[in-house]
């Protein structure tokens, strides 16, 4: 029980670690913009209503997972994945920095509202995938370079629960690209933006 407790541990400290990469990603990524280009992202968002809707990420979502999925089996599917959490939180960190440049403290109100409504439920799942993915790379680390069997029946039964969540993730993204943006409408006019 300790052990399994240590390997989630190990997880979600990977998982926050790569949260904290993209924001410092970001942060170097926004300093390294010139004043005419923040210029002209800040002007771009107050002048576009693409920020005040979701996105449809349905179909981006499950390609990008089912190719790290099928790649993991190949013992690259981990540092792409990781490769997914650092973008993902280095686009989200980038667009709370230039909401609070074009906004200030409202901006960020609003783009963390937009950041869990159109990608919480998305973060909560990839937590979810990651852990499973960890779990099918051991069985198979062990099978291939320490000659351990495997054993089939749990390879299959992480494969298959991996493949729930994706179909679950496909569902809240439909979910979100339906009634997100009427949400967002909502918070857009409780801050005002």
């Amino acid at each position: 029980m300790k052990n399994r407790f240590i390997i989630k541990n190990k997880i979600i400290k990977t998982f926050i670690i790569c949260f904290i990469v993209g924001l410092i990603l970001s942060v170097l990524f926004y300093l390294s913009l010139d004043k005419t280009e923040i210029k002209l992202l800040v002007d771009t968002i107050k002048n576009n209503s693409i920020l005040y809707k979701t996105s449809n990420n349905m179909i981006n979502h499950l390609k990008i997972l089912s190719v790290i999925i099928i790649l993991n089996f190949l013992y690259i599917g981990i540092p792409l994945y990781i490769g997914l959490l650092i973008s993902e939180s280095f686009k989200i960190f980038l667009r709370l920095i230039i909401l609070y440049k074009a906004f200030k403290i409202k901006g960020v109100i609003y783009g963390v509202i937009y950041a869990l409504i159109n990608n919480g439920i998305y973060i909560v799942f990839l937590l979810v995938i990651f852990k499973k993915l960890i779990k099918i790379f051991k069985i198979i680390y062990k099978y291939k370079f320490k000659k351990e069997n495997i054993n089939y029946s749990t390879l299959y039964y992480y494969f298959i629960n991996t493949i729930i969540v994706l179909v679950l993730i496909f569902i809240s993204d439909m979910l979100i690209y339906f009634y997100g943006s009427k949400l967002l409408y909502i918070f857009i006019r409780l801050c005002k933006i």
